[in-house]
């Protein structure tokens, strides 16, 4: 190759490799990483919740035959790895009858904060509570790891500011875990919950009720959590 031809053969070349390496720079400017907003599910050691119970069982006596009020304390006490390898965060979970009584521990739950979802361990029945990223309208199979009918929960109303007990937060996000009315046997299923940047599950309210053609609760229960204070 005569020397004019390879010395503008080098230069269109250097122009090339430049435009590839900005072409490929401003592509990963365009493309920010996404944000999977774990923290609407808080897993760090030390954090606590305290919420307001408020319950009304229903027997076959076509009336109430319990309505009560209590408080319980959630705090995330230690990590452990799990029988799969995973981390794992242990809830203690306390329980006082009145704003003055002492606690004292009902129960032990856990958590398990992976890179996809949320879950939580109930009474030994494990549900996905959220699904990452937390995007609005995404939808899942609560009970996807648990025996119980399939549950599709759905997040509606992501990153919306909410208030609740005289606190007003940021960024909530909703997860309808199920609604349902069925007028064959007259049933009524509900139930959705609210989680808050940072803070986790800040209300969540249940409905489960059977009802004569009249409208008089037969049997079931409806309850409530309504966070009353929180922290680290």
């Amino acid at each position: 190759m005569i020397p004019f031809l390879r010395k503008n053969t080098n230069w269109i070349f250097s122009i090339l490799v430049i435009l590839l390496i900005f072409s490929s720079c401003k592509k990963d400017e365009s493309l920010p990483p996404t944000d999977m907003k774990y923290n609407y599910f808080p897993n760090n050691i030390g954090h606590w919740v305290i919420y307001k119970v408020d319950s009304v069982d229903y027997n076959n006596t076509l009336s109430p035959c319990d309505t009560f009020s209590y408080y319980i304390k959630e705090i995330i006490e230690s990590t452990f790895i799990d029988n799969s390898g995973r981390e794992t965060q242990r809830i203690e979970r306390y329980r006082k009858e009145t704003d003055t009584s002492d606690w004292y521990i009902k129960d032990v739950w856990m958590i398990n904060r992976t890179p996809s979802d949320a879950q939580k361990v109930e009474e030994d029945t494990r549900f996905v509570k959220l699904k990452f990223p937390v995007v609005e309208n995404t939808k899942w199979n609560g009970n996807a790891y648990n025996t119980l009918d399939s549950w599709e929960y759905e997040l509606i109303d992501v990153d919306k500011p909410y208030s609740i007990n005289g606190m007003s937060f940021d960024s909530s996000a909703t997860v309808m875990q199920y609604d349902d009315f069925n007028e064959i046997i007259i049933s009524r299923d509900y139930s959705e919950e609210v989680f808050v940047k940072n803070i986790g599950l800040v209300y969540k309210k249940f409905i489960h009720l059977k009802k004569l053609p009249s409208g008089i609760i037969t049997s079931g229960e409806v309850y409530s959590y309504t966070i009353q204070s929180f922290g680290n």
